[in-house]
């Protein structure tokens, strides 16, 4: 199961590095010349646009918001226990340990595993909701830097 879940991360990571080259026309590093002139990127949501508001979302975290270690940057940790007791702990708890979700035969797996082991699940989570666990979308409810802080305190919890 743990090998379908790390077969799963990278195919997402492939995807998102896919998505990410519509949203940057160089790769670090490179510069326009020339020989290689700047190329325009589509105004978000006009025709051009291709990236879906999901995709997007799933691109920054894989490129922008997670360290090589797999850590959130940028996120204030204090603000996120905030917000995490104001908005989460009614269903997750103080702990974030109210749901094992794992199946009963695996080792539990609690929201703290989750952001650290599998922050792509758990972002997506965060954002988009899912609707078979009763999870709330939150993309239009919060911030970004308050998605970041909650992600962020989130790999600090048991």
């Amino acid at each position: 199961m743990k090998l379908a879940r790390l077969a799963s991360a990278g195919i997402l990571a492939l995807a998102a590095y896919g998505m990410l080259l519509g949203v940057s026309a160089f790769a670090e590093g490179d510069k326009p010349t020339e020989k290689t002139p700047a190329v325009q990127k589509p105004e978000p949501g006009s025709p051009g646009d291709t990236l879906t508001r999901e995709d997007a979302r799933m691109a920054l975290l894989v490129y922008k918001l997670l360290d090589k270690d797999g850590k959130i940057k940028g996120a204030n940790i204090e603000r996120g226990k905030k917000l995490f007791m104001q908005n989460c702990r009614p269903c997750h708890g103080d702990d974030g340990r109210r749901f094992n979700f794992s199946l009963y035969y695996e080792k539990p797996a609690f929201i703290g595993d989750r952001a650290r082991e599998e922050m792509p699940t758990f972002w997506h989570q965060i954002n988009f909701g899912d609707k078979e666990r009763g999870m709330e979308a939150y993309i239009d409810e919060f911030t970004l830097q308050e998605l970041i802080d909650i992600a962020g305190f989130a790999q600090t919890l048991p």
